[in-house]
């Protein structure tokens, strides 16, 4: 099964997740990543932090290739910059 992987990011503050997940394509991915935003935003509440605006997942495959991103308000958004040029750099 392909491997994938879920960072997530402020703008400011970049986490990533070195060891990833295995799943079965693409709705498995959207599933599992639909699951941590809200599990995070969660986890975050708890220690006082509400504005969300500006968080964003952004979920890469076992290439490095960023396949979607979606922010804390569970809607689509496009790719941080800085996933992108690191894809170029791994090219």
């Amino acid at each position: 099964m392909p491997r994938y992987y879920f960072h997530f990011t402020d703008g400011a503050h970049w986490f990533t997740d070195g060891n990833g997940q295995e799943l079965s394509g693409l709705r498995a991915v959207r599933r599992h990543a639909l699951k941590d935003v809200r599990a995070l935003k969660m986890a975050l509440c708890e220690r006082n932090a509400h504005d969300f605006s500006e968080w964003i997942m952004a979920v890469v495959d076992a290439s490095g290739r960023t396949l979607f991103a979606i922010g804390f308000d569970l809607r689509p958004r496009p790719v941080p910059m800085e996933f992108l040029a690191a894809e170029r750099q791994d090219a």
